[in-house]
């Protein structure tokens, strides 16, 4: 999924719905260039978790609809 367009829109959406939850963190995402490991997206170690999480929640979300749809 990572380099998807699905992929950015969720990332910012991300970004959008915690502008201010995280006090004492940067949601500030590594630069497309930048080496990092592929499971790291932010810089900021607690936000990197934080966004994990809301993958899971959106893939859940996701299985859920297709099995409604059957």
């Amino acid at each position: 999924m990572r380099g998807t367009k699905e992929f950015y829109e969720l990332m910012d959406q991300f970004e959008k719905d915690s502008k201010n939850l995280f006090y004492g963190h940067r949601v500030e995402r590594y630069e497309r260039d930048e080496k990092v490991p592929t499971s790291e997206f932010y810089t900021d170690g607690f936000v990197n978790q934080m966004f994990h999480a809301y993958m899971t929640g959106y893939q859940f979300h996701k299985c859920i609809a297709n099995l409604e749809r059957e």
